[in-house]
């Protein structure tokens, strides 16, 4: 062999080691990272590929499958490192997450993003957020860096791309192997009941890919109109119609449960009185619910639509898939039947979980979120504190002369319970399940004895008003403390506790619950049976196995089917939800020696006022009084578009009028009050002089 051979033959040798390296070597390293990463021990990837070996190759081979994809392209070391590049990103966005909730990173968060921006300032410094955008920077600069520099093929031969083509024929078929041969990944699920444990079981790569394909509820194998025909004729016929229709309220708890079922945690006073004092004289039990340290609102959508979330894709939020372009059957709806006005009372921002987009689908005819409450506090993490429901609550039963379903969710015990100081606990820890977070449960549970508070307050309110009244408390999860099973005595993350206060003399009873047939089961006790979910709930034995697949197909049939249920059609049309109970409006302006006072109704620190589209720079003073800090100018050349005007004109076109825009603290335009003309207002008619014009005074938030 000539020594020209033997180089051509070196050369063609480092060429099938650097590819063995690259798309075998380096997804096997890949995969150690990435699941040591996610069980958050540096070596749990090892740990993972002794105890799991054929679950291990299986993640890896998907890995390898996805990189394979570079082969086929001229720019291949670009697109290669593009790959790793972003499923190693996913391990460190699953290691930071999992500091932060029990559940782990999936497809869904990429459209939670807004709602992660949101909360972002409750979990990350300054210094965390600099350092996050630095490196996704530095990321972005080094992959663009490499697009220009990495070795680019100018031509592809069709031998190249039939060895590409084998490649990626043989990690298919051995994918396809493993999945039929391994009993251990026989067992991979599609619908999980822990995500959890399902990404520790069958690791970070599936699970993850999982999400990002399956989502929706699978059409049941026996899906057709017979088989949901068959399921109706079991149901009740006709809807019952009570002499006696008490208002309705839920109260959703955030982060809530009681902390006496926690083995090794002792505290120097009970955290809950008035709960505990409920539970004692009302109806009570455990409730079920669909996910642990966060996912409040998978809870809140069991609760209002009875509907089982776990009949999802991986992780899926219905709130930001399904719900986003369609209504639902709901609680809301099944009220409104009987001539209930539904709303929604919640102390965070209406953009949270999408909300403010969702609640038309489930049938809210009112929703005041933060943005239209006065007299909000902080706690040390920034969160809004609860005690501010109760007043809120009272106005929205207030505001309509009938019965009312509300649904107040608290956010003041939300997470995280690190890093603050806990001087002047009321309640004090003496021994935590974790000695390392004494202070991390101190927190949380002072936060669960001010939230105790507004409980007891609530119920004193509704007992000195001359309404029927059903209150139902519930946890919508357990906080995201680390809480391993072996800490609770009856070794179950996915339960909290509820309670029913009312005023009607409901006789008491225990009844362990799901969250999706929480609302069923209270409307059964007052004689209410409207709607099919209802009536399946109500009628249906919970613990059978068809109880499940007939729930399933109803779901189906609803959302994604041929509406066999209903007659091929949805009956429910979206609601014009009103953000905050009452309107915000502008009754007049007039003129000062500090620019214009503002006078109206509903303002709040979130109100921005505009005049011709512009925005004014602005004092809030109190419900009833903005302070104008800046003149405007009136455009005397300006025509002001006529009523009759096809397409109605924008608000921010209309020449010489005030109005004000309710928004999120992002920005998003939540509400905006009726126009007010210049020339309608005291200053468009008269100036009056600054001294008869009083300030009033200026009050804090």
């Amino acid at each position: 062999m000539s020594t020209t051979e033997e180089r051509q033959k070196k050369r063609k040798m480092k060429r099938y080691a650097a590819y063995a390296v690259r798309y075998i070597g380096i997804p096997i390293l890949l995969e150690l990272i990435i699941e040591s990463l996610g069980r958050k021990s540096f070596f749990g990837g090892f740990t993972y590929l002794v105890k799991w070996p054929s679950l291990f190759v299986f993640n890896t081979l998907i890995i390898m499958l996805t990189v394979s994809i570079a082969l086929f392209f001229k720019r291949e070391i670009f697109v290669y490192t593009t790959i790793i590049a972003a499923w190693l990103g996913f391990g460190i966005v699953n290691f930071i997450i999992l500091h932060f909730r029990v559940t782990p990173f999936s497809a869904v968060d990429f459209r939670l993003i807004e709602s992660a921006f949101s909360v972002s300032g409750h979990y990350l410094n300054a210094f965390n957020v600099t350092m996050i955008i630095l490196g996704i920077v530095l990321v972005v600069a080094a992959l663009i860096a490499l697009f220009f520099m990495a070795p680019k093929y100018t031509h592809r031969t069709q031998k190249r791309i039939l060895v590409s083509l084998l490649c990626v024929g043989l990690i298919v078929s051995a994918l396809a192997f493993i999945h039929t041969n391994s009993n251990s990944v026989k067992a991979l699920e599609k619908n999980y009941t822990n995500i959890a444990e399902a990404y520790e079981n069958y690791g970070f790569v599936y699970c993850f890919t999982n999400s990002i394909i399956d989502t929706g509820i699978d059409k049941p194998e026996d899906y057709d109109e017979k088989h949901v025909q068959d399921i109706l004729s079991t149901l009740p016929v006709g809807e019952l119609n009570p002499p006696v229709k008490p208002n309705i309220i839920f109260i959703q708890l955030e982060s809530f449960f009681d902390v006496d079922t926690l083995k090794k945690l002792k505290l120097s006073a009970d955290p809950i009185p008035n709960f505990h004092k409920l539970q004692e004289s009302y109806s009570k039990g455990l409730v079920t619910v669909p996910t642990v340290g966060a996912g409040t609102v998978n809870t809140e959508f069991e609760i209002l639509t009875a509907m089982s979330q776990k009949d999802f894709g991986t992780s899926e939020y219905p709130y930001k898939t399904v719900l986003r372009d369609k209504t639902v059957e709901s609680i809301c709806y099944d009220l409104k039947k009987l001539g209930y006005r539904t709303h929604c009372v919640h102390n965070n921002e209406g953009t949270f979980y999408g909300r403010n987009k969702v609640y038309k689908n489930l049938g809210f005819d009112t929703f005041t979120s933060m943005e239209f409450m006065n007299g909000l506090e902080d706690n040390p993490n920034g969160w809004k504190k609860d005690r501010v429901l109760t007043g809120e609550i009272l106005s929205v039963l207030d505001s309509t002369p009938g019965t009312d379903f509300t649904m107040g969710i608290t956010v003041q015990s939300h997470g995280k319970y690190k890093g603050f100081e806990n001087d002047e606990a009321r309640v004090k820890v003496e021994q935590a399940p974790d000695p390392k977070k004494v202070s991390d449960y101190e927190y949380y549970v002072n936060q669960l004895y001010e939230v105790d508070q507004m409980i007891g307050d609530l119920v004193t309110a509704l007992e000195k008003r001359n309404e029927k009244t059903v209150l139902v408390f519930y946890g919508d999860h357990l906080p995201s403390l680390d809480i391993e099973k072996k800490d609770l005595q009856d070794s179950n993350l996915y339960q909290t506790q509820y309670v029913v206060w009312d005023n009607l003399g409901l006789a008491k009873t225990e009844l362990n619950l799901t969250s999706y047939q929480m609302y069923p089961e209270i409307l059964k006790r007052l004689g209410i049976n409207t709607g099919l979910f209802t009536k399946y709930q109500q009628s249906a034995s919970w613990r059978t196995k068809s109880y499940h697949e007939n729930l399933k197909m109803l779901e189906y049939d609803f959302l994604y089917g041929e509406k066999y249920a209903y007659q091929g059609t949805n009956p429910y049309e979206p609601v014009e939800t009103q953000m905050g109970t009452h309107p915000v409006t502008i009754l007049d302006v007039v003129k000062n020696d500090k620019g214009y006072l503002v006078t109206g109704t509903g303002f709040t620190p979130y109100c921005h006022l505009l005049f011709g589209g512009e925005e004014v720079a602005i004092q809030w003073i109190d419900s009833t009084h903005i302070q104008a800090l800046e003149e405007v100018t009136v455009d005397e050349t300006a025509a002001t578009p006529e009523p009759s005007a096809s397409p109605e004109p924008k608000k921010d076109d209309i020449p010489n009028v005030f109005f004000i825009q309710v928004c999120s603290e992002g920005g998003t335009v939540l509400a905006e009050s009726q126009v007010k003309p210049f020339a309608e207002t005291t200053v468009g008619k008269t100036v009056p002089a600054p001294s008869q014009t009083p300030v009033p005074a200026v009050t804090g938030q």
